[in-house]
């Protein structure tokens, strides 16, 4: 099931320039057949449509008469190219147009004896509507440009009975070890196979798988070569761009990448990057049959909403701007392999598009072993003038910790709030360099849970709304195990039922001990009635308030066959309205069940 958006009328009107003359059309290029009813575009008849058994030559105007490519593949001809002309040049919007790949089927960017072949980088130059009121996150969408699929519509013969994604294939073979040479080159001059152009906006990536590229120590350390997914560079807060249910998966690595790699201090390759504010949903990076710690899942995003994902045996996620970032799972956590300092999250600049950044549901757990002794961050935040809210995260089995940088734009002047986590055995828990840190109802697991950074902390290890506990009686009250994890000695009970160091009984530690924070909850839900929000989605306070009142959903599952999170893992339990909160990221069911945030969606896909 997906979530599904009101239909509107596309607007045909397209502006163009030729010689300096403006041009207005109300028919500039042929009317598309209907859109898919599973697509954000559902109601409007502007969608062409994509299939390996297709022809350039067809009118694209229906699933029965598709076309090969689509425009902006540089194989684009025939039919195809005639309405890529007629869509505009770099920038035109075109607000309600959208391309859909049958699903199942494979475009092949690397080996050029197999169709259909792309011809180099797939390079979407258009931008859908200028409007926020036709493509905005959690509402209206029919003016996105939409690139993406139709959920009844698939390859039976490679999907077998229900729908699967179409593939975007580099064509190289996986591999866990280093290959000696690429099977297939780089695709055109930089290696990147999805491209977004500079400056775009309002465009909807859905439900595309990316494969098969090997890199090939090309400018190592630039944000422009070896990528899956580009988005423009330099950054522009003016673009907005949605990915959904993307899966990306499947690189090789030569030695020579990794010889250049640690020259250079910097990893060889990035999956995706870009300075575009970013909403990425219902999505898989699994870096499971690839090398492990040899390229970074995403560089430089400004991380306008990142929620219900799964990162997975990565190194390195760099970001900037982060505002929204829930429902996610962070997981095996690999090693960096000697190029440059890692890390699972580092966020490098303060979120000043709106009044609150919030963080929230997340799981991060399974560092690998050599994590904190090679250097690497963890967990890296950069507060400033803007509120920063963390609460019903786990984070368990890891290696790394906290970090927050100092001085210059990393002020922490807008407040770091960070309450009801659980953290076991994570080193520097409340480490933020001199800056002030409120923590209230966290439940800590392990011997020495507190740094020399306790000083600097509101409600540091002396408050009775912490809960701090010893690995063997955080075991005996059966939060913890006790065996070994990954990296650490103590990791969570009861992972498998998706409940993580939940409490066992209405008598263990944490039930009852937090004091209750309705008052953040309500900070938060004040946040949306502010007015200047810039790039800021008011209902990110709203989401944020009405999570703040239940316990953790954590995060969504994962599910390992067909690439997908099933979100929420758990139905979530209410907190008291009045009187105590459990504290950490769980509380107690009460004896009547309540009903779950009105928030909470099925996953799209």
């Amino acid at each position: 099931m997906r979530e599904t958006f009101g239909s509107a009328r596309r607007d045909t009107a397209l502006i163009l320039t030729f010689c300096g003359v403006l041009l207005i059309s109300e028919n500039v290029f042929s009317q598309g057949g209907p859109c898919p009813a599973s697509s954000p575009l559902a109601g409007n008849s502007t969608c062409f449509f994509i299939a390996a058994t297709g022809s350039d030559a067809n009118n694209g105007t229906s699933e029965s008469t598709p076309w090969l490519h689509a425009p902006g593949m540089p194989n684009c001809s025939g039919n195809c190219a005639t309405e890529q002309k007629a869509l505009g040049s770099e920038n035109t919007a075109n607000p309600g147009v959208g391309f859909v790949f049958r699903g199942g089927d494979t475009w092949h960017f690397g080996n050029s004896s197999a169709s259909p072949y792309v011809g180099g980088t797939y390079t979407n130059i258009w931008s859908g509507g200028s409007s926020s009121s036709n493509c905005e996150y959690e509402g209206n969408q029919t003016g996105c440009l939409y690139i993406g699929v139709d959920l009844t519509w698939y390859n039976s013969s490679a999907c077998g009975s229900s729908w699967c994604r179409p593939i975007f294939n580099g064509d190289n073979p996986t591999s866990t070890s280093l290959v000696s040479s690429c099977a297939y080159g780089a695709i055109g001059s930089s290696n990147i196979m999805f491209s977004f152009a500079v400056g775009q906006t309002g465009v909807y990536l859905d439900g595309i798988e990316f494969t098969g590229l090997c890199s090939h120590a090309l400018n190592v350390g630039s944000a422009s070569t070896d990528l899956y997914i580009y988005e423009g560079w330099p950054p522009s807060n003016s673009s907005l761009v949605f990915k959904n249910n993307i899966y990306i998966h499947g690189w090789t690595l030569t030695a020579a990448d990794i010889i250049a790699g640690e020259s250079a201090s910097a990893q060889p390759c990035y999956l995706m990057t870009g300075g575009f504010p970013e909403v990425l949903m219902n999505s898989v990076i699994d870096n499971s049959d690839s090398y492990p710690g040899g390229c970074g899942d995403d560089v430089f995003p400004n991380v306008q909403h990142w929620k219900n994902n799964a990162f997975r045996y990565g190194s390195q996620i760099v970001a900037n701007a982060c505002h929204d970032i829930h429902d996610n799972i962070f997981e095996y956590w690999q090693t960096n392999d000697g190029l440059g300092h890692g890390n699972v999250f580092e966020c490098n600049a303060d979120g000043d598009a709106g009044p609150a950044e919030v963080f929230y549901n997340n799981i991060f757990r399974h560092t690998a072993s050599g994590f904190a002794a090679s250097g690497e961050v963890g967990i890296w935040r950069c507060p400033d003038k803007t509120p920063q809210y963390w609460f019903n995260n786990l984070i368990y089995d890891f290696a790394g910790g906290f970090q927050y940088a100092t001085g210059g734009f990393c002020d922490n002047s807008g407040g770091q709030y960070m309450f009801n986590n659980t953290l076991v055995d994570m080193r520097n828990p409340c480490y933020i360099g001199g800056q002030h840190l409120t923590v209230y109802n966290e439940h800590l697991i392990g011997s020495t849970p507190w740094d020399s950074g306790a000083t600097s902390c509101n409600g540091g290890p002396s408050s009775s709304t912490n809960v701090v506990m010893s690995d063997s009686k955080a075991t005996s009250q059966g939060y913890t195990t006790g065996s070994a994890g990954l990296s650490m000695s103590n990791t969570c009970a009861s992972e498998s039922s998706n409940q993580p160091c939940t409490p066992t009984a209405a008598s263990t530690g944490t039930v009852g001990a937090g004091a209750n924070e309705q008052a953040y909850c309500s900070a938060m839900a004040a946040m949306a009635t502010t007015n200047s929000f810039g790039a800021y989605d008011p209902s990110v306070a709203v989401d944020a308030a009405n999570a703040c009142k239940y316990a953790t959903t954590d995060a969504c599952s994962y599910n390992s066959t067909t690439h997908s999170m099933n979100c929420p893992a758990q139905t979530p339990v209410q907190r008291p309205a009045s009187g105590n909160w459990d504290a950490g990221a769980y509380q107690d069911p009460p004896s009547s069940q309540p009903q779950p945030p009105t928030n909470v969606q099925a996953t799209a896909h």
